[in-house]
């Protein structure tokens, strides 16, 4: 953030706190970030994001079956809102050199772009032509059902420069699926590095494709992170937990706390 933005938004935090009883923190990251405006560490809640920790692997995966993907080639993919900061070009380049090792590996990328970003959606069509020609990459659009596109995969890949907390893990990682991402914002309150998956820097495509290279190498290493991450999600962020700690803050303030 820009200093001068990051000025303007410590002086409304500022004036939003001498009026307001609790601030919402999604992650320790934006906890940290709302604290550095100036607003009271007391008045800063710490609730994760959730998710529904009842689903399943949807097995065989109907995505894999569309695209006549057979259960032994290894797919990677990302997806999420089309925009800069999310890293998709990291994720192409990537792409590019793990197919250099491995040929038969096959890259998703789904989600959409706004309209204030199609020219970085034009670009980054671009950028991932000589894949798709080759036919290694698929650019899968946005999908409705985020399980029928997580099912799909080996990997879940985050390149995103920074995320507050980054929920989309949550929905690769309760289907049992082991991730790659970047080591920022909040992805360290989800990720635990080489237990649920792998960190690795921001924008560094060659950290990227060996972690992802690793994985999709190591089938067993693969199925465990995996399974470790089903276990964590279920653990730490499941939806009916978050909804039970808003509803605790909820009374907590009605009753004029704190």
């Amino acid at each position: 953030m820009r200093t001068d933005r990051r000025g303007h938004v410590a002086r409304a935090m500022r004036g939003l706190a001498k009026k307001t009883r609790a601030f919402i923190c999604i992650s320790n990251y934006v906890q940290h970030l709302v604290q550095s405006y100036g607003v009271p560490a007391g008045k800063c809640r710490l609730i994760h994001c959730g998710t529904d920790t009842t689903v399943k692997e949807e097995f065989p995966s109907r995505l894999r079956e569309e695209l006549h993907l057979d259960l032994d080639i290894p797919v990677i993919g990302t997806t999420g809102i089309w925009r800069p900061n999310k890293g998709f070009t990291y994720f192409i380049s990537a792409c590019e050199r793990i197919h250099e090792w491995n040929p038969w590996a096959r890259f998703f990328l789904g989600g959409k772009a706004y309209q204030e970003d199609a020219q970085y959606a034009t670009a980054l069509w671009m950028r991932g032509r000589i894949l798709r020609t080759i036919g290694v990459m698929n650019f899968t659009g946005f999908q409705e059902d985020i399980g029928r596109f997580m099912s799909a995969l080996d990997v879940f890949v985050l390149p995103s420069d920074c995320e507050p907390f980054g929920l989309v893990l949550l929905e690769a990682m309760i289907r049992g699926v082991p991730v790659v991402a970047t080591r920022e914002g909040g992805v360290t309150d989800i990720v635990t590095d080489r237990e649920t998956g792998i960190l690795v820097p921001p924008q560094d495509p060659e950290a990227l494709a060996e972690a992802i290279n690793y994985l999709i190498t190591h089938p067993v290493q693969r199925h465990n992170m995996g399974e470790m991450a089903r276990r964590r999600v279920q653990k730490h962020f499941d939806q009916k937990e978050m909804v039970q700690s808003y509803e605790a803050l909820y009374r907590e303030v009605a009753a004029g706390q704190p």
